[in-house]
């Protein structure tokens, strides 16, 4: 209030400044003044004006204001600059693709960030505080939660190169052929394919498998070897088809699309740390799906 009346040269204009009352002001000025046991202005009916005591007064005051500005503007950025631990759940295959980018970029953008990742296949409660929020493939049943869709991918059938799978031309052809189903319960394949060139065109492949394992690099990589036919998220297996390593069966033919969902708890995202690692995350989903074959 000291430093408001020297700028604005009266107890009228600096307490429309500071949005008080004149009276407030001037009991402020009272206050100050006979606890330093001297006048710091000198008054008359039309304005204020400094004493010598309040000049010498006035810049050490404003240097104060100064660096007490200084202060709050920093506490104010270490307050939003998000910082902690941040626990999400994602399933095993898109999770290891999302994280080759998500890791890097939260580390740059928000150093302060620590990462927790739990890798599984299920549908998780996000009611249960442990996750802040998950990344999900297939719809979220849980209505009290927050799911936003941020793109989907299909499952392409792949095999060896030298694979007799690799020239056949018609689903047909795989009668026979040995397949790799992603089970965890029972070794029979049930795909569902759909023609890209006839969108209407579908069949369904059902019938016992060679293999089955709950883990599509465990089955990319018999597939690499040689062991049978896989149906696995094509965005696994983009860079081994250009490089030749696997060879694409029946590429008009693939899954329906799988929609992947953001899931978290209603207000978890007002949280800084949250944000920010929902923030990266769903800029890494998008650009992991938007390299798909």
């Amino acid at each position: 209030m000291f430093a408001a009346i020297a700028h604005y040269g009266g107890l009228t204009s600096a307490a429309a400044a500071l949005g008080v009352s004149k009276s407030t002001i001037s009991h402020s000025l009272t206050r100050l003044e006979e606890g330093l046991g001297g006048r710091l202005f000198e008054r008359s009916s039309r304005r204020v004006a400094l004493t010598r005591e309040g000049e010498q007064m006035l810049p050490r005051v404003q240097s104060l204001l100064a660096e007490a500005d200084n202060l709050l503007e920093e506490a104010a950025r270490t307050y939003t600059t998000p910082r902690g631990t941040v626990k999400i759940a994602v399933p095993p295959a898109l999770g290891s693709a999302v994280l080759e980018r998500l890791v890097p970029e939260l580390q740059e953008r928000y150093p302060d960030i620590v990462l927790v990742v739990s890798p599984n296949y299920g549908m998780d409660d996000l009611q249960d505080p442990v996750f802040d929020f998950a990344i999900r493939a297939g719809h979220v049943h849980d209505d009290s939660l927050v799911a936003n869709r941020l793109g989907s991918f299909s499952r392409i059938l792949v095999c060896a190169p030298t694979h007799p799978a690799a020239k056949i031309g018609s689903t047909a052809d795989l009668n026979g052929l040995p397949l790799l189903a992603f089970s965890g319960r029972a070794p029979r394949v049930e795909w569902r394919l759909q023609s890209i060139s006839r969108p209407k065109n579908e069949v369904l492949i059902d019938r016992q498998a060679k293999f089955a394992a709950q883990d599509f690099d465990m089955l990319v990589r018999l597939a690499r070897t040689g062991h049978g036919v896989a149906e696995v998220p094509a965005f696994m297996v983009q860079t081994d088809v250009r490089d030749g390593k696997l060879a694409h069966v029946l590429p008009d033919w693939r899954s329906p699309p799988v929609d992947v969902m953001l899931a978290h708890r209603v207000g978890a995202a007002r949280v800084s740390r949250v944000a920010a690692a929902i923030e990266v995350a769903r800029d890494s989903v998008v650009q992991v799906l938007g390299k798909s074959i």
